[in-house]
């Protein structure tokens, strides 16, 4: 009788191997998947989970791309709900073609304009189509929440060329934010290597792993490991302090080409500035930025609604450290998102404009 031939102890030892590493990357995962569901509902959920669980699809001509939501998905981020509609925004539906009696306000920008750690009926959009419509009259208003985490002025002049110029609308508010649309690259674009972009997107572990390294790494280097939570305060991390620097004609150009695409339509077009949070503290950061904009606004004949002033007068009627650090009474997060009362101070500064 023969007796079976075994296998070498390399192979066993070889098999054994394997079969550890893949319960110890279970168990990995096993604990980053527990370790993000709390996170999610925690004070850092907007911060450390949404940020990299967003669900964006590509739109556009492949030379003239822009990202929106998944339709229809809901996510909950720090106990605050967020609806996607069935076109990829955090707002209502809406129909094609625009109902008669109805003034149609398209609110284009980034995570200011989605409401970023905020309630959507926070947001500043939503604020305002509450308050027309709360007057007495025929005409229906809606604002439409053209808002995307990440994007940019290129982001948004490629939607608004491409698909939001359709919806038909009788004005567009232009959302500028200091941090996004003068040094940022657009949402869903990366400059990390593409498989440590997927395992970020598709994965529980590495994200747990990663984020546990930064926080050891902040424990000895000091906060500033963790730039998310602890951003810059040097003011050129955020502009450049030169008026004259080509940054401004490149973002300005864009801006032109979106107030040309507005008035082929006879569409009147409104840009609104947040500041950052170091903008509004005691040692302020230079208004550089809303300088050099005004300016050019005014040149062009575009209406351009700076908040800074505004912000300021609030501090100043409030408490001495109503508005000190990154995160105060008017700012959400370490680094531009603006809380409900923020919100509220820009729908403020926009409805007399909606009354002439």
């Amino acid at each position: 009788m023969r007796t079976r031939a075994r296998a070498p102890a390399w192979v066993s030892g070889l098999l054994v191997s394997l079969v550890t590493i893949l319960i110890c990357l279970g168990g990995v995962e096993l604990i980053g998947y527990y370790w993000e569901q709390t996170t999610a509902q925690s004070p850092l959920g907007w911060t450390l989970v949404a940020a990299r669980r967003l669900h964006l699809e590509k739109h556009g001509a492949t030379n003239r791309a822009y990202y929106l939501f998944r339709p229809n998905e809901d996510y909950l981020w720090g106990g605050i709900p967020v609806h996607i509609n069935s076109r990829g925004f955090r707002s209502e539906e809406f129909d094609l073609p625009k109902p008669s009696n109805t003034y149609r306000i398209l609110n284009l920008g980034d995570s200011i304009a989605f409401g970023w750690a905020i309630g959507q009926s926070d947001t500043y959009g939503k604020q305002l189509e509450q308050m027309l419509n709360a007057r007495k009259g025929a005409m229906k208003y809606e604002v439409i929440n053209a808002g995307i985490p990440g994007w940019n002025l290129v982001s948004e002049y490629n939607f608004l060329s491409q698909d939001g110029i359709n919806y038909q609308p009788d004005a567009v508010i232009l959302d500028l934010t200091l941090v996004n649309d003068v040094y940022g690259s657009g949402a869903s674009v990366e400059d990390q290597p593409v498989l440590f972009q997927w395992l970020r997107d598709n994965t529980y572990g590495w994200p747990f792993l990663t984020i546990q390294a930064r926080f050891i790494l902040a424990q000895s280097r000091g906060p500033e490991a963790i730039p998310v939570l602890n951003p810059p305060r040097n003011a050129e991390a955020y502009f450049p302090l030169n008026e004259n620097d080509p940054v401004w004609d490149r973002m300005w150009k864009i801006i032109s080409d979106i107030k040309t695409l507005c008035q082929s339509r006879n569409i009147p077009l409104i840009i609104i500035a947040f500041p950052t949070a170091l903008q509004v503290n005691r040692v302020d950061h230079p208004n550089i930025p809303q300088r050099v904009l005004a300016r050019r606004a005014r040149a062009q004949e575009i209406f351009f609604l700076d908040l800074l002033p505004a912000y300021q007068q609030w501090c100043a009627n409030n408490e001495m450290d109503a508005c000190e650090g990154y995160q105060n009474e008017l700012f959400a997060d370490v680094w531009m998102h603006p809380t409900p009362i923020g919100h509220l101070i820009a729908t403020d500064q926009l409805l007399p404009l909606f009354l002439k």
